[in-house]
């Protein structure tokens, strides 16, 4: 199993987060590493190249993969992969508890519930193991779970009394969506006023709400109207690649109440602090929302919360160990920002970093040219969550800009070696996606 990490001293900071964004990760760094991958967002880069580090402390070989998932195309060494004897071992887990609850939980999983066995096993950068390190300590220590949830959510949570992963309450059923849109997990629990209840998990990681998204039905336009919970149901901005996600499991959690599968909901999305694209889909999905808070009983409240976050409430709850592993492996990018201060400094050839850079959102208001503003990636990073069999994300090679109100946007100049500057290609921040597939929800 994996090396026992450094005891932390006092682990409540760890929620505290104390970089403001993602070191930028050079080129020549993580090909080091077995880790550059072109399509790879700023944050992604640095995640990815933490998997990496972590995986080389544990002294584990790098995994292999096929370059944006092409079979004709040799595998190569990827650094945020295991190899199959040790992801066999369930080395991508927490513990060896853990790694048994996963391997019970798969045994027993619902009917249709898509898991993805090298994903889960063997990608480092993915949130479904991800998911399951977080929660399956609180499935196992139910006074734990219950402390840690009071914290997240004091006015819905008294007592945690279940934990259900890959879970939703009805897979392709008319009454439903008639998809496969399912949650990552789902907790039951008592609320304050001591009736039951669920909250409804997503984690996200290194996604950039970037899609492609899922093939659209005419039942997502039905369910959107009959929930009332947005302030235009027929918003363009809620079916767009950064904002369909949110809005499909909120319709799932609505309809759950409404066919008395729960009596009551809240969607609870969790991501990284310095992953600015899920923030900023997470604030215009809430901005599009009628009460978000769900004053009302009957009305499913969202909330996004960072993994910061989470993890300090699980210390402060008593599970100081676990927190210190996760926030160590997942959240830590230090190490990634002193690798990069010792890159020997090139002022006149400084490599391009991975990651394009987060496109300026405007405001709430205009979600819907936001998400119009991403741009589908030419080349997938392979084998992560985003993989098209669990819930069909692609990550963007490009952001464009958008200028200020009432400024004029500057050109960029490309400067070519031997040869005077040149105007490069203008961009515009509306320009509709190069090319979105479309493909089956998870």
């Amino acid at each position: 199993m994996p090396r026992p990490i450094p005891p932390v001293a006092d682990p409540a900071p760890l929620g505290a987060q104390s970089l403001t964004r993602a070191p930028l990760a050079p080129e020549p760094l993580l090909r080091r590493h077995k880790c550059f991958i072109p399509g790879d967002t700023r944050f992604r880069a640095a995640a990815r190249l933490r998997q990496s580090l972590w995986r080389e402390e544990q002294g584990l070989p790098a995994g292999l993969h096929r370059p944006g998932g092409n079979r004709n195309l040799p595998h190569l060494p990827l650094g945020s992969t295991l190899q199959p004897a040790d992801a066999a071992r369930g080395l991508n887990f927490l513990s060896p508890s853990v790694n048994a609850f996963v391997r019970r939980s798969l045994v027993l999983r619902e009917e249709g519930a898509m898991v993805h066995y090298e994903r889960l096993h063997r990608n480092l950068l993915s949130s479904e193991p991800l998911t399951y390190n977080l929660f399956v300590p609180l499935a196992l220590n139910l006074d734990l779970a219950t402390s840690t949830l009071r914290q997240l959510l004091p006015a819905f949570v008294h007592q945690v009394t279940g934990i259900r992963f890959e879970t939703s309450p009805g897979r392709h059923n008319a009454r439903y969506l008639a998809d496969g849109t399912a949650f990552d997990a789902a907790l039951s629990i008592i609320t304050p006023d001591g009736e039951p209840a669920t909250v409804f998990i997503e984690v996200k990681y290194s996604e950039g709400c970037t899609g492609p998204a899922a093939t659209h039905r005419s039942r997502y336009d039905e369910a959107s109207r009959q929930a009332a919970l947005h302030h235009d149901p027929d918003s363009s901005a809620l079916r767009s690649t950064m904002l369909e996600q949110f809005w499909r499991l909120h319709l799932l959690a609505q309809l759950a109440v409404r066919h008395s599968v729960t009596p009551r909901a809240h969607l609870l999305v969790l991501y990284p602090q310095l992953n600015r694209r899920v923030r900023s889909a997470t604030q215009l999905y809430a901005a599009e929302l009628i009460d978000p808070a769900a004053s009302s009983p009957t009305t499913v409240g969202f909330s996004a919360l960072t993994l910061e976050t989470f993890i300090a409430a699980l210390a402060q709850a008593g599970g100081g160990p676990e927190a210190a592993c996760l926030h160590y492996r997942y959240l830590d990018l230090q190490p990634v920002l002193d690798l990069v201060l010792a890159e020997p400094t090139t002022p006149d050839r400084d490599p391009s970093p991975a990651g394009a850079p987060l496109a300026l959102l405007p405001p709430p208001s205009s979600a819907a040219s936001t998400a119009e503003a991403v741009v589908t990636p030419a080349v997938p990073s392979p084998n992560d969550k985003a993989n098209p069999s669990r819930r069909q994300r692609q990550r963007p090679t490009a952001s464009a800009t958008a200028p200020s109100s009432g400024a004029t946007a500057r050109q960029p100049v490309r400067r070519l070696k031997g040869k005077a500057a040149v105007p490069a290609p203008r961009t515009s921040a509306r320009s509709p996606a190069l090319h979105r597939q479309t493909q089956e929800v998870r």
